[in-house]
This record gives structure tokens, C-alpha cells and sequence, in this order.
């Protein structure tokens, strides 16, 4: 993530606090806003993306769902580990991130609960750091020791899904506030952005998952 493409391409917004929980309007771009949420103490506000994606539930729960492939679609993400898999909802993940010189890289290891309602047609990711013996800390690189997020997906007809993107992190160690504030109006834009391409260029390859899910097996 280098400092110039964080500057290049973003549509910021200046605008007042919205009445849901001091939650306001920073960004929008390519169809995804981008509301963010002051933490005291903290230089990184807690940010959240929305927007829509070109793919049925199924084929973006697939793509979210298939750790491996995530430094293809998510923002900065430059390593990205499935640790242990309990189960077909519940995930423990090693993710890295990018960040520009010279400040350090950051990573976390969290633990990833999807619930679902096929019913209402939704499906909540949610994922917080935790301790664990199966990833130990990478020399030179800042470990996340507090960060929580949700995806959250709703199938817009057979044809789309909205996607709320939420993360609140505190990225510990050094970090220049300016660049806090900046990936807080970039991540959520281009991850979700780069998920509808991932969808668009993965549809058709996890089948048999999708199947597993439409069989009630999720």
C-alpha cells in the first residue's frame, strides 16, 4: 500500500455526524459509502463500507469464505492463512496487512463466526482477535491484539448482494494519524469494491461449497 495510491482515486466527503451512533459520512466511491465512527483515545476511527455487488449471496459468501485467495480481493492484504477450520462456520485466520514505509506492517490472527438465515436470505461474518498458539508473531511486524469486524450480507434477488463492510480496530504501535485516517475512507471502498470483481471472476468455480450450503448443509 504505498503512500501515493492511498492519495489517488478516493471522493472525500465532509459531513456532519449522522444521528445512528456518531456514525458520519467520510467517502464514496464506485458506488460504496464509507461512514466512520470516532474512538476516543484512538487515532483510527471504527469505519464501516456499504454498498452492492454484482453476484448472488452464495458466490460472495464463497469467495469471503476461501481464506487463501483473500490477497486477491482484500485491500492491503498481502499474506493471508486459514489456521484451523472447526467447522463449516467457524474459521481461525491469519491475516497480514501492507503498510507504507516506514511504518511497520500489521497483522492479527482472528476467529471467524458466520451465522445464516436462509430464510431472510443473510448471512453475518463476524470476526475478533484472539490468542492462539498456531501463529506466533512475525519479527518486524505489529500483531493487532484488538480488532473486530462484520461482514454483513443480504441477497438483493437472485442477482445481487448488499454488503456492509465494519471493522474496529486498533492498529497498536506507531502509526501517523494522517495514514490511520486515510485507510479508514480506502479499505472499506476497495476491498468491497474488489470483492465484486473476485465474484465476477470466480463464479462457477465452488460448486460443490455452494451446493453444500443450498442443501442446508451451512
Amino acid at each position: 500500500m504505498h503512500t501515493l495510491s492511498l492519495l489517488c482515486g478516493l471522493v472525500l466527503v465532509a459531513a456532519p455526524a449522522l444521528a445512528d451512533g456518531g456514525w458520519r459520512l467520510v467517502a464514496e466511491k464506485d458506488g460504496v459509502r464509507v461512514l466512520a465512527r470516532d474512538v476516543p483515545g484512538r487515532d483510527m476511527p471504527t469505519f464501516r463500507g456499504e454498498g452492492t455487488i454484482d453476484g448472488n449471496l452464495y458466490d460472495v459468501m464463497a469467495v469471503i469464505s476461501d481464506i487463501a485467495r483473500h490477497r486477491e480481493w482484500v485491500e492491503s492484504c498481502s499474506d493471508a492463512r486459514l489456521l484451523r477450520k472447526e467447522n463449516e462456520r467457524t474459521y481461525v485466520v491469519y491475516q497480514r496487512t501492507d503498510a507504507p514505509w516506514p511504518v511497520a506492517d500489521r497483522d492479527s490472527v482472528v476467529r471467524s463466526v458466520a451465522s445464516v438465515d436462509l430464510k431472510r436470505m443473510e448471512v453475518t461474518i463476524r470476526f475478533s482477535s484472539i490468542q492462539s498458539p498456531l501463529m506466533g508473531k512475525v519479527d518486524g511486524v505489529v500483531r493487532m491484539e484488538n480488532l473486530r469486524g462484520t461482514y454483513r450480507l443480504k441477497a438483493l434477488g437472485a442477482r445481487q448482494t448488499r454488503i456492509e463492510y465494519e471493522v474496529d480496530a486498533d492498529p497498536g504501535g506507531r502509526l501517523p494519524r494522517w495514514i490511520a485516517r486515510l485507510a479508514t475512507k480506502r479499505l472499506p471502498i476497495y476491498t468491497i469494491r474488489n470483492l465484486g470483481k473476485q465474484v465476477a471472476r470466480t463464479r462457477g468455480w465452488y460448486q460443490a461449497r455452494v451446493g453444500r450450503w443450498l442443501a442446508g448443509n451451512f
